[in-house]
């Protein structure tokens, strides 16, 4: 029997990004709070499969723990949302990212963006009107 994804279109260009495992919350940079994975697409909004096989969903590491404080508690409450940039190429074949050429993973060649919000606002909204920004630089050694 064939697998059949069941993700919805506009989660599936969340699943080409990183997951980014980083000792600090790649959205505000802090330490001082615990620090989770985050995972950019909820566990139970379906799955998508390549060639038959399950394709993990990326995770980032954000500040705050459970569903109510920090980063990762504003990301449950659906007021930090993410989206992921692909790469562009260079005349040499090398991949960057729009943040200026910024070299990025061959393996990837993009970037993550968040956009806040003051109240709840649903992901399909957010990609709309959202004020986006990329994540802070990961350095090679703490990129997943």
């Amino acid at each position: 029997m064939a697998k059949v994804s069941t993700l919805p279109e506009e989660l599936r260009p969340l699943m080409a990004g990183p997951s980014v495992e980083t000792p600090y919350c790649c959205v505000c940079g802090r330490t001082d709070l615990p620090l989770n994975r985050h995972h950019v697409v909820r566990r139970g909004a379906g799955v998508l499969y390549r060639n038959g096989v399950e394709v993990p969903k990326p995770t980032l590491m954000l500040c705050g723990s459970g569903n109510t404080c920090g980063c990762h508690g504003l990301a449950h409450q659906n007021m930090l949302h993410f989206r992921y940039v692909p790469g562009k190429w260079n005349s040499g074949g090398r991949p960057y990212d729009n943040m200026g050429g910024y070299e990025v993973s061959l393996a990837h060649g993009g970037h993550w963006e968040f956009a806040r919000f003051k109240k709840p606002t649903k992901y399909s909204e957010a990609l709309k009107k959202g004020n986006w920004r990329p994540l802070r630089r990961q350095r090679p050694e703490y990129q997943g």
